[in-house]
């Protein structure tokens, strides 16, 4: 988007300023506040088919072209981190209640998925193993070696009890006739909400049919050291509850550690492994608070 020229003689405009933010250009024409953004998805039809399921949370397009989408300009107003979430829980509540359809149970879907978890847990806690062994080796031991080894037993629990959900998800799973799909944003973090009149979510370029479950995925990632995630799910989870399966495929996605490799700069290295600690106690937190509550009422 660096040809200026190009978008005015496209939108017709007549340019009086023009600014960045994140990876869009704003831009102050004769006809309003605009932003203008590099074309990476067709999220014309998206919206529409959107607006026919009665779902009108997000800035419609202006007007496009091959190249670029622009939209009208959103005053936002400031609100909290957790206002935000909670506007996120409720519009994506919404947006997977009017989505909704079921697809007929495909045994060799479900195994892929199964399978490439599995391998993926398997070669986690290959790697773990290993890494160990190097640190213990190692004559002087860093600070990011020692809080790997004084954590690692977070990390194997994590992958243990992700190893757990999965196995349980594809028991139940395989059974059921169809499993549930909706239109997901599947790009969810506190920036992706404007808050103004209306609430809008914004960027939805990786949107999809897919599992509901993979925008509560997205969002926890993305804000779990933000805002308290527990009450969000029960908000979610009284307005779209989610099946068992599809709770046992969440969390074991939710335990999945993160591979870190200790090749950086020890300041980042140190970082790197006390942030996987600390997702991971919060996450192992969270889903023993909820799973504790459900029909099996079972914890690895």
């Amino acid at each position: 988007m660096n040809n200026l020229k190009d978008i005015v003689n496209d939108f017709n405009f007549k340019v009086r300023k023009c600014s960045y933010c994140n990876n869009a250009r704003i831009l102050d024409t004769d006809k309003g506040r605009f932003i203008v953004k590099k074309r990476k998805h067709h999220n014309d039809e998206l919206f529409h088919y959107l607006q026919a399921k009665n779902f009108n949370n997000f800035i419609n397009i202006y007007n496009n072209n091959s190249k670029y989408e622009i939209y009208p300009f959103v005053e936002e107003v400031t609100v909290t981190p957790e206002e935000k979430a909670l506007d996120i829980i409720y519009l994506i509540s919404i947006l997977h209640n009017k989505t909704t359809f079921y697809k007929i149970t495909e045994i060799d879907t479900l195994k892929n998925i199964y399978e490439d978890i599995n391998h993926k847990l398997i070669y986690l806690s290959h790697y773990y193993d290993n890494l160990k062994i190097i640190v213990e080796e190692n004559n002087y031991m860093s600070p990011s070696g020692y809080l790997l080894l004084r954590n690692s037993s977070i990390i194997f629990r994590a992958i243990e009890e992700s190893k757990y959900f999965i196995d349980k998800w594809y028991e139940k799973a395989k059974n059921k006739k169809n499993y549930r799909v909706s239109t997901i944003h599947n790009n969810l973090e506190l920036d992706h909400l404007i808050k103004s009149d209306t609430t809008y979510l914004i960027s939805w370029d990786n949107s999809c049919k897919a599992s509901p479950i993979y925008d509560l995925l997205s969002l926890y990632k993305n804000t779990y050291d933000k805002v308290e995630f527990s009450s969000l799910f029960e908000v979610y989870n009284s307005k779209y509850p989610l099946f068992e399966e599809e709770l046992y495929l969440l969390f074991s996605l939710l335990l999945v550690p993160n591979k870190i490799d200790l090749s950086n700069r020890e300041i980042i290295n140190t970082k790197e492994v006390y942030e996987l600690t600390n997702y991971l106690i919060l996450t192992t937190t969270f889903v023993s608070k909820y799973h504790s509550n459900s029909s099996d009422n079972k914890t690895h």
